[in-house]
């Protein structure tokens, strides 16, 4: 047969045909048995009434559920309500006593579909008189108040409630009793580094520590801590220096590494930092380059305590051993926090489990010339203390962190302490999660004790990072009512409004509270 290119073309064309067909397979369907679309949808727009109590029957938006009715589940951010009704139209849902402001969603066998994010009324509530809108660009460590009720705050910020944006509020800033920037303050330029805690002289002077070394205009002439004038200006005095006469800090001593809490009685000073050693500028001797930032600086070795003199010298009857010039060991593992008594005796608590070489397992007081005072706590924890905090009214410790065991009995991160250091065992709080861990806790004069850290749930209840306890350990009615908190307190400061209602101002490095932004502050009112 003669072939053309026509018949040569089409016989190359049914090659390509016949391969393509013996190479055509059938392979599954990467989609198939996924989940069957059920013809649901839950409205964003606000229900009907748009928040409400436990025990109110809310109406949310919704189409498709009729033939899902016997199989819904529908949450108030986690928490199970009671369906009223179902039409195809939406559905009724009683808010449940557990529900705390959140995301709405309606749950059918494994599909979930979300709602508006609906607002549960309660006992607790951010106080709408509380003025700071924005809060701060970083953390906020410690408050002090004024007897006029005007706030001192010291953190790591350099801006307040959009104020600082021209002239930055460097660490320091000063606001009415209510949250208004108050610009009297003579801070200058603030300090260079964090302010983590605040203490009051006897005069009225006040002691700041953190981790900085200059503050407003005097640079490179403090080390973490140093005093303050009532109005905010840098205590100072004329010092005669090796070259010339010169206007330098009153206080003249520091550490090498951050403080983190400092405390005053009977005008002595003492703190609690992440430091080994005192240091103390000679004002009389320069090296060769006779300048004043290269002044001679003495140190001595000073491990985690240290108590000052209000002029910044060292104190060597605390916790001092003059034989080697130094002082004793202290504790053998970092302090993470500290409470001083009225009496000047110090509790601190942290992961160590010595004292000088004597037993304190994860707890310690200390006498007042920093000798161990044994026995306070008993046997103490199994792991560590994150906070201890005092209430006077009370006369009550509350102890949180990643412990499970205080005085050999479970306690699962929080413990109640009687003014001597033994164990209320009223106070039983439910197991926490493998993975929870607590910050903080602070009891109200009232009895009610603030909670925040790591955490989703208590017992069987959604809580994300902060609740309300009872004097017990269970969950305060309608006091939990708020939503989810992220970050970490500092400080809880209770005040009183003029009506008499409690106000719990939190502080720390937190972002978002209650499906809003916060600022690292917010004040809360708990109402009867």
């Amino acid at each position: 047969m003669k072939l053309t290119k026509y018949t040569g073309l089409a016989l190359l064309a049914f090659g390509v045909f016949m391969a393509c067909k013996k190479d055509n397979k059938t392979f599954p369907d990467p989609y198939a048995g996924g989940r069957k679309p059920l013809g649901v949808q839950l409205s964003t727009d606000p229900p009907t009434p748009g928040d409400g109590a436990p025990g109110t029957v809310i109406r949310f938006k919704a189409t498709g559920l009729v033939p899902h009715k016997d199989s819904i589940s529908f949450n108030f951010n986690s928490e199970a309500g009671e369906i009223v009704s179902v039409d195809s139209a939406g559905i009724q849902v009683k808010v449940p006593a557990t529900a705390s402001t959140g995301v709405s969603s309606i749950t059918i066998g494994d599909q979930i579909f979300f709602g508006p994010v609906f607002s549960v009324k309660g006992k607790l509530e951010v106080d709408p008189n509380f003025k700071v809108v924005t809060g701060s660009n970083n953390r906020i460590s410690d408050v002090y108040q004024y007897p006029d009720g005007r706030l001192l705050f010291t953190g790591y910020f350099s801006d307040f409630d959009r104020k600082g944006v021209v002239k930055p509020l460097n660490r320091i800033v000063l606001t009415s009793r209510d949250g208004e920037v108050d610009r009297t303050l003579l801070s200058g330029k603030g300090a260079d580094g964090g302010l983590s805690s605040i203490a009051v002289l006897p005069n009225g002077k006040l002691v700041i520590a953190g981790g900085f070394s200059s503050y407003d205009i005097h640079q490179a002439e403090m080390r973490n801590i140093t005093v303050l004038n009532n109005n905010g200006s840098l205590d100072t005095a004329t010092v005669n220096t090796f070259t010339k006469q010169d206007t330098l800090p009153a206080f003249n001593g520091g550490t090498d590494g951050g403080i983190d809490k400092v405390f005053v009685h009977n005008n002595m000073i003492t703190a609690v930092g992440g430091f080994n050693y005192y240091l103390q500028y000679v004002y009389d001797k320069s090296d060769y380059l006779m300048e004043r930032d290269s002044l001679i600086t003495d140190s001595t070795m000073v491990r985690q305590l240290i108590r000052f003199y209000p002029d910044g010298s060292l104190d060597s009857s605390f916790n001092y051993d003059l034989a080697r010039h130094r002082s004793f060991d202290g504790a053998n593992g970092p302090i993470f926090d500290a409470f001083m008594q009225d009496d000047g005796k110090l509790i601190i608590v942290g992961r160590f489990t010595r004292y000088n070489g004597q037993d304190a397992p994860f707890i310690a007081r200390l006498n007042t010339d920093g000798s161990l005072d044994a026995g306070f706590g008993g046997l103490g924890a199994d792991n560590g203390i994150g906070s201890i905090r005092y209430n006077a009214v009370t006369q009550k410790y509350i102890l949180a962190g990643n412990f499970r065991k205080f005085n050999g009995q479970d306690y699962n991160g929080l413990v109640l302490l009687n003014k001597d250091g033994t164990v209320d065992p009223t106070f039983q709080p439910l197991p926490m999660g493998n993975n929870d861990s607590y910050f903080h806790a602070q009891q109200l004069n009232n009895g009610l004790i603030v909670v925040n850290g790591y955490f989703r749930n208590y017992g069987p209840v959604h809580r994300t990072g902060l609740m309300i306890l009872n004097p017990d350990g269970t969950l305060a009615t309608g006091y939990n009512n708020v939503g989810d908190f992220e970050g970490s307190l500092s400080k809880v400061f209770e005040t009183k409004n003029s009506s008499g209602q409690t106000q719990a101002l939190l502080l720390g490095s937190f972002y978002r509270f209650n499906e809003k932004d916060a600022g690292n502050i917010i004040r809360l009112l708990l109402k009867e």
